[in-house]
């Protein structure tokens, strides 16, 4: 039976008449709370706890090429000042008021550009660092993601078989903190019902590719790759070169809201893969090794990414700004704001060997992701090209991070934010 919260937000969104504005990027949205227009079953819902720390407390903080992070911060203070200044920053409840922001953001833009100095001293002047801890501690998972590069035309025709799709005109996203206090950045996705205004689950994508959607002329492009208009959609954004020589640049518009499957999990549970073959590449040969079952394997996920053509070239995060490689992470935002800068310690591929290294960086929080759930979880952009693709699809592994909030937002130590359960959806 449905909870008495997804009642109550499905009573409430029976008065939508248009359907809302997707706000997130790369593979969907932050998870939402199981609903019915959500199965599955749901996990247990995470805390995050906040301790606050001094910057030598942060693994190799001093090594970092801060000025790299600069431009990055303020493509997100942008975004911060069309807040109000009592506003809350972000859904997470420790971030404190934009008015908070405003003198970090003022600073920022005094950086003299390639200064590391002048930025490290920037970050120390204006930020405390707290770290975080989930119900499992320290340490969560860190992966990352890319621009999936593709072959398409704007006309079926030979080769380009594989439609890319438009958001429907009768897709809603329902912002569920407008409805339910322990909704904070949680989203449902669903129609509505003409007749009695209810909120139901929009079409699998098994059913869409049997033509569920076929009357509506969703059609934006066609690919002459299924594999790659996939991880198109596992990545949330795409850099399309047309058959007319042309480049196009694809960005998320929204999804269908049933729950994401991992392939690389969904191959493995078949015995399909071995055990630490996961990866981009794994699955990729894989299908190319299995042509005729992409179908069978693809549809096993139930989840939709509907995208529209960008006016801007680049990766745009939900935030709405154009993503910065290796400056740029994915976060739950029911635990971490927008625009927030976050230290991060974790391990990551190195470029022409097959091993990993120590990966410590300063990031910005400005995208969401439908598998990065939980109050230790990133997955950091790492760019456009085809190294990017290489290196990103290899990497995967536990590790931790440390807030940076203004000065001026007192956070109370150890701070301690819950969520709603979100639904497992593995990225």
């Amino acid at each position: 039976m449905a909870s008495t919260r997804c009642l109550l937000a499905f009573t409430l969104v029976g008065a939508l008449t248009t359907p809302a504005v997707a706000d997130d990027a790369s593979t969907a949205t932050a998870g939402e709370p199981a609903c019915p227009t959500d199965p599955g079953a749901a996990a247990a819902p995470d805390t995050m706890t906040l301790k606050k720390v001094a910057f030598s407390a942060l693994p190799a903080w001093a090594s970092d090429q801060h000025a790299e992070a600069i431009p990055a911060f303020l493509a997100s203070c942008a975004r911060l000042a069309d807040i109000p200044d009592n506003d809350p920053v972000g859904h997470d409840g420790h971030s404190g008021k934009a008015r908070q922001w405003r003198r970090a953001c003022t600073a920022a833009a005094k950086v003299p550009a390639g200064d590391d100095a002048a930025a490290r001293a920037f970050f120390e002047a204006e930020f405390h660092p707290y770290q975080a801890a989930g119900r499992a501690g320290t340490e969560g998972k860190m992966t990352s993601y890319y621009v999936q590069s593709l072959r398409a035309s704007r006309r079926r025709h030979g080769a380009y078989q594989t439609p890319i799709l438009a958001r429907p005109a009768d897709l809603v996203s329902v912002d569920l903190s407008s409805f339910v206090p322990d909704g904070r950045g949680r989203k449902v996705w669903g129609k509505l019902d003409p007749r009695s205004g209810a909120l139901r689950p929009y079409p699998t994508r098994a059913e869409i590719r049997k033509g569920a959607l076929a009357t509506q002329n969703l059609e934006l492009l066609w690919a002459d790759d299924p594999v790659d208009a996939l991880f198109t959609e596992i990545e949330g954004s795409g850099r399309a070169t047309l058959d007319d020589g042309s480049e196009v640049w694809l960005e998320f518009a929204g999804k269908n809201g049933r729950p994401y499957s991992g392939v690389g999990k969904l191959l493995r549970d078949l015995g399909e893969l071995p055990v630490g073959q996961g990866s981009m590449q794994g699955i990729r040969a894989w299908f190319v090794a299995h042509r005729d079952r992409f179908d069978e394997i693809a549809d096993k996920n139930s989840s939709k990414v509907f995208f529209a053509i960008s006016s801007r070239p680049g990766a745009v995060g939900s935030q709405g700004v154009i993503l910065t490689p290796l400056r740029s992470m994915a976060i739950d935002r029911a635990f971490v704001a927008h625009s927030t800068p976050i230290w991060v310690d974790t391990r990551a591929p190195v470029a022409g060997a097959r091993r990993e290294a120590p990966w410590q960086r300063l990031l910005i929080a400005q995208d969401t992701g439908g598998g990065i759930l939980g109050a230790v979880r990133g997955d950091i952009y790492w760019g456009a090209d085809a190294a990017a693709a290489d290196l990103s699809g290899r990497m995967g592994g536990p590790g931790r991070y440390w807030l940076l909030l203004p000065r001026a937002v007192r956070v109370s130590t150890p701070a301690r934010v819950s969520a709603a359960a979100p639904t497992p959806r593995g990225n």
